[in-house]
């Protein structure tokens, strides 16, 4: 019988994720840990037997392999839940470890990332030269960020998935004009059913866009994308943040989300005076084009929609177009068809910039996905004022 420790290793060489190199899906989590939590570094690590690879990281750093024994992610990945050492240096399990005595590290938490089969690959840690101690929120906050990144490492795992059938990937296109609105999408699944689903439709001069990101493929992620967007957009009268509210209410009280959660972008955007009001939850992938040669990322600290602690609010987002500008709203797939990282998005930008029009862009995503190793649904949404 195998070890456990033959097992993790086989489970963190099956993930391929050793040595890859960064990825915004794993980035906008660590990004928002350390705003979140003000530490000095936010890290996905994945844990091998005998080496530990940061995977995600801050951006001026460039931490690689590291030695198990001169990390605490080793213990980590030991435990059922977070590890935390609020001061390492009175810790006899690692006040003598290379990342105490020789980097000055004191703060540590930690949550245990597992593939399907409970196998643990890697973690989620906070690390800061200060003491410091969460409280019970930051506890359930680190939880739900936690399994965030979990969901992400077992994206990664090529077990079977249901629905991803090798059947080749054929995109669907679609567009709607409307007071000077136009609005474009294009939708390739990665196989039969996608995860990913966008909508929106217009009401009294008002255009309600929706782009949602299940996590997960095939049939069951499909799903709940379908019924997701189905909510929201028959929300159409409401604010975006209490759209989200309320179907988020709606979702926990028929356990919805129990296996799963998405990744979305919602937004109302008034017509004669283009203003956009919107939410978007653990999205971050819309960006806004002005004709003046500028951009504008629409960003928020909004976890997933189904991993939004009941005690924290939703945040809320505004911004404005005008004639000539464009919103171009992606699931992270198609940043896979470039180099994976945020970067992307600003390369997406420039290509729709250069486009004639929409279409002409999704021509040219498309081709990127042909030629591209991308295993994700990917979906774009262009909104263009004229």
């Amino acid at each position: 019988m195998a070890t456990d420790s033959h097992r993790t290793v086989s489970a963190v060489e099956r993930i391929g994720l050793m040595d890859s190199p960064p990825e915004e899906r794993f980035d906008r989590i660590t990004r928002l840990a350390r705003e979140m939590f003000d530490v000095d570094y936010a890290l996905v690590n994945i844990v091998g037997e005998d080496e530990v690879y940061t995977k995600s990281q801050p951006p001026e750093t460039h931490f690689g392999r590291t030695p198990r024994e001169a990390v605490f992610c080793g213990e980590t990945v030991k435990q059922d839940g977070i590890l935390e050492v609020d001061d390492a240096t009175l810790d006899e399990r690692f006040r003598d470890i290379a990342s105490v005595t020789e980097y000055g590290m004191r703060f540590y938490a930690g949550f245990p990332l597992r593939t399907d089969d409970g196998e643990p690959v890697g973690t989620l840690c906070l690390i800061d030269p200060d003491p410091h101690a969460l409280d019970e929120d930051q506890r359930r906050s680190l939880e739900h960020l936690g399994r965030w990144a979990q969901a992400e490492i077992r994206q990664s795992d090529p077990g079977p998935v249901e629905g991803a059938v090798a059947t080749g990937r054929t995109p669907r296109a679609d567009d709607f004009t409307a007071d000077g609105v136009r609005l474009a999408s294009l939708a390739i699944p990665h196989g039969v059913v996608s995860g990913d689903r966008s909508g929106w439709q217009e009401v009294g001069g008002r255009v309600v866009v929706t782009l949602a990101d299940v996590m997960g493929k095939g049939e069951a992620a499909g799903a709940v994308a379908e019924a997701l967007l189905h909510a929201l957009q028959a929300r159409r009268d409401m604010s975006p943040v209490a759209a989200m509210l309320s179907v988020e209410d709606e979702a926990r009280s028929s356990g919805l989300y129990l296996d799963t959660f998405a990744t979305v972008f919602h937004a109302v955007i008034d017509a004669a005076t283009g203003t956009v009001d919107y939410i978007d939850a653990g999205h971050g992938l819309t960006l806004v084009l002005r004709a003046d040669g500028s951009s504008e990322r629409l960003t928020s600290r909004n976890l997933p929609l189904g991993l939004r602690p009941a005690d924290v609010e939703w945040e809320a987002g505004r911004a404005s177009v005008s004639r000539g500008d464009l919103l171009v709203s992606v699931s992270d797939g198609a940043l896979d068809a470039y180099d994976s990282t945020l970067e992307s998005l600003r390369l997406i930008g420039d290509d729709l910039r250069a486009a004639a029009d929409p279409h002409g862009f999704f021509d040219g995503l498309t081709l990127r996905v042909s030629t591209h190793q991308v295993d994700d649904d990917v979906t774009a949404v262009v909104l263009s004022v004229s």
